[in-house]
């Protein structure tokens, strides 16, 4: 009987099957590597670009950070010596501008002197404790204490001299009568009011 030998591979096949494998895998390689490096660049831009928005984003909120103030009353003395005394269902001051004080439903009380004080009522207030400044807005309403009424959308009270100012109309009614205009100014000192544009009067006799 003759043996057959089974047929032996050529030699140096199994080094260029290796050699081939190798180099698949390399050019998979280098193909995968610069994508996974991509990918994680842009993972990383995305990251700090978020944390930059949500940083962008609070700062805002950290600085108009407001400060309520429970039964906020303040008091002084006008150059006259009267007194005025400024209140607010809710006070909120801010923690940037700490002079500011927000205040809302207002209520302003002068000193009439020898006659009945004037009042002053709005929805919104804003008062600056270094000027004296105080800047009412909002069905704002005048009471001088003899039966004289005004209805006005906005007052700028100086609480220094007692001058009353507004340039948003006004309409006002009592004793003697009835008057509107589209802007105007008191003087306490004085007593003296000025009235401009289309100012319309209605005398009681």
């Amino acid at each position: 009987m003759t043996d057959l030998a089974a047929p032996q591979p050529a030699p140096g096949t199994d080094r260029m099957s290796a050699w081939r494998r190798r180099s698949g895998l390399i050019r998979v390689l280098r193909w995968l590597l610069p994508a996974l490096m991509g990918a994680l660049v842009l993972a990383l831009a995305g990251y700090f670009t978020f944390s930059s928005i949500q940083a962008g984003d609070a700062a805002p909120r950290e600085t108009q950070t407001e400060i309520k103030l429970v039964g906020a009353r303040f008091m002084g003395r006008m150059e006259d010596g009267r007194s005025f005394l400024i209140g607010a269902g809710q006070a909120m001051r801010s923690d940037t501008v700490l002079q500011e004080v927000v205040l809302i439903d207002p209520v302003l009380t002068l000193d009439g002197g020898t006659g009945a004080p004037s009042r002053m009522t709005a929805k919104r207030g804003i008062y600056d404790e270094k000027t004296r400044i105080l800047r009412l807005s909002g069905d704002v309403r005048i009471d001088d204490g003899d039966g004289q009424r005004v209805a006005t959308n906005d007052a700028i009270v100086d609480t220094r001299s007692g001058k009353v100012s507004g340039q948003e109309g006004l309409a006002g009614d009592g004793p003697l009568g009835q008057v509107s205009a589209k802007s105007y100014e008191v003087d306490r000192d004085t007593g003296k009011v000025t009235m401009k544009g289309r100012v319309r009067a209605r005398i009681e006799k």
